[in-house]
């Protein structure tokens, strides 16, 4: 049973992979905004408050109405592909 909490964690991780290849791929505004949102309430609840954060910030432009900031994508990119690169 002590595997279990470690075993979503690696899920997670695994979903990152399709969210980073979605987010450079360019979703439409609709799928970028499920991903986004996705990622900003699942993150922090799997020990990655940072990604969660900045997730969070970025849902937060787009409830708004606002584009997100462009260099903001690339930190969350940035950060998803340092979580999901093999031997991490």
């Amino acid at each position: 049973m002590s595997d279990l909490p470690e075993t979503f964690r690696l899920r997670f991780i695994d979903r990152c992979r399709g969210d980073l290849a979605e987010l450079e791929a360019g979703p439409d505004d609709a799928a970028l905004r499920r991903l986004i949102h996705g990622l900003a309430g699942a993150a922090g609840t799997f020990g990655f408050p940072r990604i969660s954060e900045m997730a969070g910030v970025i849902d937060d432009d787009l409830t708004e109405g606002r584009e997100p900031d462009p260099a903001r994508l690339d930190a969350l990119r940035a950060a998803l592909r340092d979580l999901v690169r093999p031997g991490r």
